[in-house]
């Protein structure tokens, strides 16, 4: 085994064991005076040394007064090992896939809308006035959302207004294609046996939305 323990200046601390290194408060598990202790095999033997803070080294034979770093150390591994297995369980797990289909379709309507601040807010609004003014078969006066954009495109104030509800339609269309496959892609991944491959039924609707 072979161990190198930091006892840095600048919570720093570092403690590594066979090329393996975790960073944890040495406080209280080593007198401050020590900076680093090195230890490993030589001809056969293992020995090491004690490097303190005032440049002595002091050799050593024995690791017994720093086994409380060591098992700090372990804990801190089987920490991390717990912590893996975690999040390996996870990622095959129901609700990972679920929330991959989710995050997917919050991707998707992403992309569905106008990059800015507002700018879906400013649409509706938009979009309604339009519609207002469609229902009274294009007279009376024109919006002025719908006379803006008839002004800025060289069309129709009756133009205007079927582009702008067009255009909305679109954006409507593409919404409600993505909520759909959000909701089947759940309830097919909600559906299955515990235990199952999850992603496998899940990856479907996730490249479906992807193509959106």
């Amino acid at each position: 085994m072979r161990v190198s323990i930091i006892n840095g200046d600048a919570g720093d601390d570092t403690v590594v064991i066979d090329g393996r290194a975790f960073a944890f408060d040495l406080d209280g598990l080593i007198d401050n005076k020590i900076w680093a202790v090195q230890w490993g095999h030589e001809d056969g033997r293992a020995s090491g040394e004690i490097e303190y803070r005032d440049g002595r080294h002091e050799p050593i034979d024995t690791l017994t007064p720093f086994q409380p770093i060591i098992e700090r150390w372990h804990a801190e591994r089987d920490r991390e090992a717990r912590e893996a297995a975690q999040q390996q369980a996870f990622f095959h797990s129901r609700q990972f896939a679920i929330d991959v289909i989710n995050n997917t379709a919050g991707k998707a309507r992403q992309r569905a809308s106008t990059i800015g601040y507002g700018m879906t807010d400013e649409y509706s609004r938009v979009q309604a006035q339009a519609q207002r003014y469609a229902e009274t078969e294009f007279s009376g006066t024109v919006p002025q959302v719908v006379r803006t954009h008839a002004e800025v495109h060289g069309v129709t104030a009756q133009q205007a207004a079927e582009q702008i509800l067009s255009a909305a339609e679109r954006w409507a269309q593409r919404l409600d294609a993505i909520r759909d496959l959000r909701l089947r892609g759940n309830a097919a991944v909600a559906a299955l046996a515990e235990g199952e491959n999850y992603m496998d039924t899940a990856k479907p609707f996730i490249q479906q939305l992807k193509a959106l």
